[in-house]
């Protein structure tokens, strides 16, 4: 698995979902996806971005679980809180409340632990994050 090139697009794919939702509530003169458009944005394109960035520059490696968990629940973990959030507050459809609440928090906290694993991850290979 090329982790640069997988996080890159997610992060592509990312930005251009922010940016449609962006034209769309100023052509629309609303703002009710401001929140989600926002958490697209951070969390889907500038932090998936961001950890690929990191994998590009640093020896991180490719047989590494630690990476490969840190990756797909980065993945996850974005997908699900931008799209639980946006089930739950803006409730598309007939879905009960309980379910979107579990899967906004579910997905937020699958990012956080994506974080987390990010930390351990410049703790175990601080050897090869190193100033050029």
């Amino acid at each position: 698995m090329n982790r640069t090139k997988l996080l890159i697009r997610f992060s592509a794919l990312y930005a251009v979902i922010g940016a449609f939702i962006g034209g769309h509530m100023a052509g629309a003169g609303s703002y009710a996806f401001r929140a989600i458009h926002a958490h697209i944005l951070v969390v889907g394109w500038l932090s998936l971005f961001a950890f690929a960035v990191f994998y590009a520059l640093f020896a991180i490696p490719k047989t590494s679980k630690l990476a490969t968990f840190h990756v797909w629940s980065a993945i996850i973990g974005s997908f699900g809180l931008t799209a639980g959030m946006w089930m739950y507050f803006l409730k598309p459809g007939a879905l009960p409340e309980t379910f979107t609440l579990i899967f906004y928090i579910v997905g937020g906290t699958i990012l956080m632990i994506s974080f987390i694993l990010f930390a351990l991850m410049t703790l175990a290979y601080g050897k090869v994050i190193k100033d050029k």
